[in-house]
């Protein structure tokens, strides 16, 4: 009998539509509740998730049979899909397209959860752009 054992785990960042700030404090709490329930419902392990009004981060640990592109399909697909289904915005909600994806050792995971808790924080001293920056070079992302 064969045995796979595996931990894989992801920080997903990505961002609304032109960057604007449309998560706000009545929208972000909806929005991040819906992201959950898809999560939920579609057996997504979503460890952790935060963002401010422009972004959103969470921690993902992925399964053998998923595949990152089709998970973030599906949250930021049906989250988006929600929200103006739900007619919760006078305009058309819309995430921009692609996303930042980066591997998170096992024994880093609490400190990215960390990381994502405290977002608020972050961007009162960096704005998405520099953030990317600092996430690609501890990623050493070329």
């Amino acid at each position: 009998m064969s045995h796979v054992f595996q931990s894989l785990w992801v920080h997903v960042t990505w961002a609304t539509k032109n960057r604007q700030p449309w998560l706000t404090a009545q929208l972000k709490p909806l929005v991040f509740n819906q992201i959950r329930h898809i999560a939920e419902k579609d057996k997504i392990h979503l460890d952790f998730l935060n963002g401010i009004y422009d972004h959103v981060h969470c921690l993902l640990s992925l399964r053998t049979t998923d595949r990152l592109d089709v998970v973030m399909q599906q949250l930021k697909g049906k989250s988006a899909h929600w929200v103006n289904e739900q007619k919760l915005t006078d305009f058309t909600f819309g995430w921009q397209n692609g996303y930042g994806a980066f591997s998170v050792s096992p024994s880093h995971v609490e400190r990215v959860r960390n990381y994502i808790r405290n977002q608020e924080k972050h961007h009162r001293e960096q704005d998405y752009w520099q953030e990317m920056e600092m996430l690609e070079k501890m990623a050493r992302v070329h």
